[in-house]
């Protein structure tokens, strides 16, 4: 094991991981998970906050109830042994955030809900993302 200190490049990191292993009680969004999928890691996490909203149980990763880190650890070493699978689940990271969660996509939702609260009408085109 080692500590590496604080990193401000946090995708080189994550970009050497085989897995994102991201058992909380609690989340808001589960950022780490995106910028996991970003980098065409899959997640094995909890069924908690934000994170079921990120990966897609069996495409992009698994989702286990909370605490139950040993059905958790069953889909860690299922991704891990079986190389075909964990190449298909690579490319639907990848895949998964370039086409739902890029910048312009997630820059236009926060355009139409500023507007939307100030009460301005306003036409946002729907960018297509990939």
């Amino acid at each position: 094991m080692h500590f590496i200190g604080k990193q401000d490049e946090v995708a080189d990191i994550i970009s050497i991981a085989d897995l994102m292993l991201l058992p909380s009680e609690m989340e808001s969004f589960g950022l780490v998970a995106l910028e996991a999928l970003a980098c065409g890691v899959p997640t094995v996490g909890s069924i908690v906050g934000g994170i079921p909203e990120l990966i897609t149980n069996g495409e992009t990763g698994y989702l286990s109830p909370v605490g139950d880190t040993d059905e958790m650890a069953d889909h860690a070493i299922r991704l891990l042994r079986d190389e075909r699978l964990y190449t298909k689940f690579w490319e639907a990271c990848l895949h998964r955030t370039r086409t739902q969660f890029c910048n312009d996509l997630i820059t236009a939702q926060y355009e139409r809900i500023y507007y939307r609260v100030l009460g301005i009408e306003a036409h946002i085109p729907q960018p297509v993302c990939e």
